[in-house]
């Protein structure tokens, strides 16, 4: 594997929390460094030259060369609980440059057929094959792209996250399926399957996975249950 940066390295810790974790059996991860992919300023300005958005510091910070990075997992044998997951990032600049918009909705709406064709998929369940996926939105002129989640159902949601917080919760839950609803303005009321999913990761990751805060997890949840 090529050398790491420090913020690439902060993901290989990640895929090693897992593979490590007693009480998670891991499918299949993902760990591919692309060579084609330069240093953050190069590829940062070659995404922000053809894209028009002037993309910062923010964007600086968490740069990566990965082409394919991601893991699947699932609850170890044996355990009293079940809990899933998975994620599957790839650089941004072969994201946004080298995608064309997903498919997502047949019979769109006029919003729809607005936000269709800027998004480019920066995280997505192709093991799993759930369906989950996570979008960037392509604006010129935007320096903070808006980052969209769609569940397969027709249901698309603009998250609370820029790019780099959408990472940042990332690392933390480790795809935990159905994380991404805790910020977004739906409620979890009605979603039992979800809302299980999620008090299980919070009852059990501060154990698993000690050196991330899932107070702030905890609290959206509380809201998201308390939402109509």
């Amino acid at each position: 594997m090529a050398d790491l940066t420090p913020y690439e390295q902060t993901w290989i810790d990640v895929l090693d929390e897992l593979r490590n974790c007693p009480g998670i059996k891991v499918h299949n991860e993902y760990r591919e460094i692309d060579p084609d992919i330069e240093d953050a300023a190069t590829s940062l300005d070659f995404v922000s030259g053809a894209t028009g958005m002037p993309l910062g510091a923010s964007f600086r910070d968490c740069h990566f060369r990965f082409e394919c990075l991601g893991s699947a997992w699932e609850s170890a044998e044996g355990q009293d609980h079940f809990i899933a997951g998975e994620f599957c990032l790839e650089a941004l600049e072969n994201a946004v440059l080298r995608q064309r918009p997903p498919e997502l909705w047949a019979d769109m709406t006029p919003e729809q057929e607005r936000l269709q064709p800027e998004l480019r998929a920066i995280d997505g369940t192709p093991e799993w094959g759930t369906g989950h996926l996570a979008a960037l939105r392509v604006q010129p002129g935007v320096e903070q792209p808006e980052i969209w989640f769609d569940n397969t159902n027709d249901h698309h949601y603009k998250l609370d996250l820029d790019y780099r917080g959408y990472l940042d919760a990332l690392r933390v839950t480790k795809g935990t399926f159905g994380w991404q609803y805790l910020f977004t303005e739906s409620s979890l009321r009605g979603d039992a399957s979800t809302t299980r999913r999620l008090r299980t990761m919070l009852e059990l990751f501060p154990t698993w996975f000690p050196d991330h805060d899932y107070e702030p997890f905890r609290r959206r949840l509380d809201l998201a249950l308390k939402r109509r």
